[in-house]
């Protein structure tokens, strides 16, 4: 009987297609032998063309399962992932206070592959004063980024490191900016601040549509690791591997952005 096994909690929404969101945690955590508990903040109905609709769980019943997992697990790691609006940063935030030195990985997840409001414009402001501060890393792709840098741009490392500082203003301790939706054919370039010093991360860029939950599956990735005890350079490059292989085997399934591979 195995009773050492790492756990993670991961608070996001639910995605029915399976690419993303909490499926993609869980299927993410399980390939790494971490175990995944779960508060799901968002019920979607969607596949890999749209999302159809969005149902917000109630906040008390979010707090509930957050709770819930808390007093029975040793948890290691927490993970964020969508909150939607106000009342539900509200909440997650409030919540995140029983953390308490444990690394909180934050995905700021906002906009969806096929146009979505994940986070609601009208909640931003909130979630940079109540979320973004409690973060130990947050995970924002370029996009992300400059909506909550405030920039018009990120298209350099000057930029890059002019959003470091904006970020690190609000409040983020150690910050991951994802360079997927850069202009690069040939490679992706990620972009760490930590600890003062900024590093880079490149990776192949794959030539494919299906690349359906990538923000998730790092930011999970991560989570898992550093709950594994790695500290956070090693715990990004492991997730980097996992990315690597899962993009370069993502399945060809459904008719729109298809999923990663979470079992390459």
């Amino acid at each position: 009987m195995k009773k050492n096994v790492p756990v993670v909690l991961s608070i996001a929404g639910s995605d029915s297609g399976g690419g993303a969101g909490i499926q993609a945690d869980i299927k993410t955590l399980n390939t790494m032998k971490v175990f995944a508990t779960t508060a799901i903040t968002c019920l979607t109905a969607q596949n890999t063309k749209q999302i159809k609709t969005i149902a917000k769980v109630p906040p008390s019943l979010i707090e509930l399962q957050i709770l819930s997992v808390k007093e029975d697990f040793k948890i290691l790691a927490v993970k964020i992932g969508m909150l939607y609006d106000k009342d539900i940063i509200l909440k997650v935030s409030e919540c995140l206070d029983l953390f308490k030195r444990i690394p909180i990985i934050i995905d700021p997840v906002m906009i969806s592959k096929s146009g979505n409001q994940l986070l609601k414009p009208s909640a931003i402001d909130l979630f940079k004063k109540e979320i973004l501060p409690k973060s130990f890393l947050l995970t924002p792709n370029l996009h992300e980024a400059s909506i909550l840098s405030g920039m018009k741009e990120i298209a350099d490392e000057k930029h890059i490191e002019t959003c470091f500082t904006r970020l690190k203003e609000l409040g983020a301790k150690n910050i991951l900016i994802k360079g997927g939706h850069s202009n690069n054919e040939k490679k992706v370039v990620d972009y760490l601040y930590y600890k003062k010093k900024t590093y880079k991360f490149a990776s192949k860029r794959y030539n494919t549509r299906n690349t359906h939950g990538t923000g998730c599956t790092l930011s999970a990735a991560i989570s898992g690791n550093m709950a594994k005890g790695m500290d956070l350079i090693k715990a990004i490059e492991e997730a980097k591997r996992f990315m690597d292989k899962a993009i370069k085997n993502s399945l060809g399934i459904g008719s729109g952005n298809g999923p990663l591979n979470h079992f390459p």
